[in-house]
């Protein structure tokens, strides 16, 4: 009897002995590492959270703040109208036949090539593929025209890969809608500024024609390319702007 007393008493004193051993036996480090990164996580999740409704809130206070018409007027300029409507004609498929003049009254070079645009940010923007050959050579460029509500003017960008600059234009388009006169400025490799010009004309839905014109100086103007471009299929449907429609194919 005396046996099995001091045996459960020696059971009884060795688990809070175990259980110590336990709490202080170092955590493994890969453990750590994982927990301490879950934690990481959570501060900068939480920390994104608060920076998100705090910027809502000043928004929200800013908004508040503003007078009803400066309301309206801000909102007014977000907003596609019938400028960007007029953009939407570029939209589709096209072929595309090119003639370039290298030196003023010698023999264009003619190659061909595709073009696609599309409507982009609920018709806000048109942006267009270029696929060709230049000079012999696989030629592709990329452009986005838009309207600038608060400038009050046409606005595009073009890029290709076959020069290292970003081409900038601004213009108007005619009262009817079929004429785009864009102007900008292209830097020659030795540093000369050349003016450019580029006028599209919208022949019908299915054709129209972009003509390129440079000047340096004060010398005087030369074509240097045009490009007539030819729908593939039919015209999608003009989406009413502002809407997040996609044109009909």
């Amino acid at each position: 009897m005396k046996r099995q007393v001091l045996v459960v008493c020696a059971g009884l004193c060795l688990a809070p002995l175990s259980v110590l051993a336990q709490q202080t036996q170092p955590a493994n480090p890969a453990q750590q590492q994982i927990d301490q990164a879950k934690d990481a996580a959570k501060k900068a999740w939480d920390g994104t959270k608060d920076a998100a409704k705090d910027m809502s809130k000043k928004a929200a206070e800013a908004m508040q703040g503003m007078d009803p018409k400066q309301m309206e007027e801000m909102q007014k300029s977000m907003m596609p109208n019938e400028n960007h409507k007029l953009l939407q004609q570029f939209v589709g498929e096209w072929d595309v036949k090119t003639k370039v003049w290298m030196m003023p009254g010698s023999p264009p070079e003619e190659s061909s090539g595709t073009n696609v645009c599309k409507s982009e940010f609920e018709g806000r923007f048109v942006t267009g593929n270029f696929k060709g050959t230049m000079m012999g050579m696989p030629f592709e460029g990329r452009y986005v025209m838009g309207y600038n509500n608060n400038a009050k003017q046409n606005e595009s960008v073009w890029y290709d890969s076959m020069s290292t600059g970003i081409w900038n234009s601004t213009g108007h388009a005619s009262s009817d809608g079929k004429v785009f006169t864009m102007s900008g400025t292209y830097i020659e490799p030795d540093g000369s500024k050349k003016a450019t010009r580029e006028v599209t004309t919208i022949k019908s839905p299915d054709l129209y024609v972009s003509e390129f014109y440079e000047k340096t100086g004060d010398g005087p103007e030369n074509k240097m390319m045009e490009l007539t471009y030819t729908r593939k299929g039919t015209a999608p449907a003009v989406k009413p702007a502002g809407t997040s429609a996609e044109p009909s194919k």
